[in-house]
C-alpha cells in the first residue's frame, strides 16, 4: 500500500520509476526503518508485533528461504507469507535470527532520516522505447489477471501468473500500484492513452489463455467490451481521480454489475 499511495500522492510531481526500480529507493528502505525505530518507541520488544510485509511468489519457496531473513535481521517479529508452507519455512529464520538480542543491537543506530522517506522515487533518466513497452505489459498483464479473478469469480487475493508466466500473489494492493503506475505516466506522457489501450487488448489475451482450462471463464479478447475488461480501464483513465487511488469501490461496483448480469 505504502508504494500505491506514493504514486498517487505525488502523481503530478513527475513520472515514477519502473517498479522494481522504485523498491530499490532510498525512501522505502527509510520508511521501513522508521517502522521498527517507531516500534522500539513505543516499547514493542517483547510485547507486540514488529510486523514485515509479504512474500510475493508463493511458489519460490527456495529464494524465498534465502531472503526473507532479512526482516527478523531488520528488527522485525512477525511477518506476511502467503501459505502454511511458507510459514513453516519462515519459522525457521527465527532460530537462525534472536529478534530481541537484534532489536537490542538495533536500538543503538540513529534514527531513520525523514528526509529519505519524503524523497519521492521519480525518474530520472530517459526510458528506451522496449523498457516502457515491458513496464507497460507487465503492468496491464497483471492488472487484468486480477481484475478477472475478482469481477467474474467474486476472488480477492489469489495467485495470477504474471506476463512471463510466474505465479505472482495479487491483492488490492497490487493493483492499485499496477494502475496509479500507468496512470502516472499518462500524466507525464511517457506512454499514451492508444498504447495503454493496446497493451489492455494485447495481455487481455495473454490473461485468456492463462484462464483457459476453467470452464466457467468468459474470455475478454478479442472484443474486449466485458465489464472486467472496461473495470481494467476505468480504473487506469480514472486513475488519477479515484480517491487516494484506492480500488475497493470500483471492483465492488463492476462485481455487482457482473452478478446482476449473469446471475449465479
Amino acid at each position: 500500500d505504502r508504494t500505491g499511495d506514493e504514486i498517487h500522492t505525488s502523481m503530478k510531481a513527475g513520472p515514477f520509476l519502473p517498479k522494481a526500480e522504485i523498491k530499490q529507493q532510498p525512501w522505502i528502505k527509510a520508511y521501513e526503518d522508521n517502522n521498527v525505530d517507531c516500534g522500539f518507541m513505543a516499547e514493542l520488544s517483547g510485547k507486540g508485533q514488529i510486523g514485515k510485509g509479504m512474500w510475493a511468489a508463493p511458489d519460490n519457496m527456495k529464494q524465498m528461504l534465502k531472503e526473507k531473513i532479512g526482516h527478523p535481521m531488520s528488527g522485525a517479529n512477525t511477518a506476511w507469507v502467503p501459505s502454511p508452507t511458507a510459514a513453516t519455512l519462515h519459522a525457521m529464520h527465527y532460530h537462525r535470527c534472536n529478534v530481541q538480542e537484534r532489536q537490542a543491537e538495533l536500538r543503538g543506530r540513529p534514527r531513520a532520516n525523514v528526509e529519505d522517506i519524503l524523497t519521492v522515487p521519480l525518474l530520472k533518466r530517459k526510458l528506451d522505447s522496449d523498457e516502457v513497452r515491458e513496464e507497460l505489459k507487465n503492468n496491464a498483464q497483471g492488472l487484468l489477471g486480477y481484475m478477472v479473478r475478482w469481477v467474474q469469480m467474486g476472488v480477492g487475493c489469489s495467485k495470477v501468473p504474471d506476463a512471463n508466466e510466474v505465479q505472482l500473489m495479487e491483492d488490492r494492493a497490487t493493483l492499485r500500484i499496477s494502475s496509479q503506475h500507468i496512470a502516472n505516466w499518462l500524466h507525464h506522457k511517457i506512454v499514451s492513452k492508444e498504447e495503454v489501450m493496446k497493451a489492455l487488448k494485447d495481455m487481455a489475451a495473454v490473461v485468456d489463455r492463462q484462464n483457459a482450462n476453467d470452464p466457467s471463464y468468459k474470455p475478454m479478447a478479442p472484443h474486449c467490451n466485458g465489464l472486467e475488461f472496461q473495470a481494467a480501464c476505468d480504473i487506469v483513465f480514472k486513475g488519477q481521480d479515484i480517491p487516494n487511488g484506492y480500488t475497493e469501490g470500483l471492483l465492488t461496483d463492476f462485481r455487482r454489475a457482473y452478478k446482476a448480469k449473469f446471475p449465479a
